[in-house]
């Protein structure tokens, strides 16, 4: 039996190919997933027992197992107008270098909502790093002390971005 498994989770998706894979091997994986996963009842004991399998698979051809995310597909009804374009070249570049399309952009789409690229650097232990935010971004939260730290969008206009696809910085920049 030739089995393909693929697993797609917003921008994130895996691919699992077996060729030649004997089917009793195939439904005692499955169980044994479905079990560790908690999808199957356990006896009261801490052993499990094994009668017979749960799911069997009989005259099978192909089978997709597809884990779909609750995010939308059309990405760009939500962005700002002025960044669709330019977005779409952008996931067309990701695609081509098999990079996830935030490498890129500068934007994650998180429960159908986009974040955007944070730049911060903490006034108070010094820390620099990346976060991704709702576009009404004003404060985050270090990721090394917890302390608040001011962001200010780029050249003081959203959806203006700098050359590392930050939207927000913790400190002003005029250029």
């Amino acid at each position: 039996m030739n089995i393909q498994i693929t697993l797609t989770h917003g921008e994130k998706n895996a691919r699992l190919k077996i060729e030649n894979f004997p089917v009793e091997s195939f439904e005692r994986l499955l169980n044994k997933t479905l079990d560790f996963l908690g999808f199957l009842n356990h006896s009261k004991s801490s052993e499990i027992t094994l009668s017979s399998p749960k799911i069997e698979v009989r005259n099978f051809e192909t089978a997709e197992i597809a884990m779909q995310s609750n995010e939308p597909t059309d990405v760009l009804s939500l962005l700002p107008e002025q960044l669709r374009d330019w977005y779409k070249e952008q996931e067309q570049k990701a695609f081509e270098n098999g990079r996830p399309v935030f490498h890129f952009t500068g934007i994650k789409i998180k429960n159908g909502i986009p974040h955007y690229k944070v730049f911060y650097e903490c006034p108070n232990c010094g820390f620099k790093g990346v976060r991704y935010e709702k576009e009404d971004v004003k404060e985050v939260q270090c990721y090394q002390c917890s302390a608040p730290v001011d962001v200010f969008p780029i050249k003081g206009q959203f959806p203006k971005r700098d050359e590392w696809n930050n939207y927000f910085r913790s400190v002003e920049v005029e250029e």
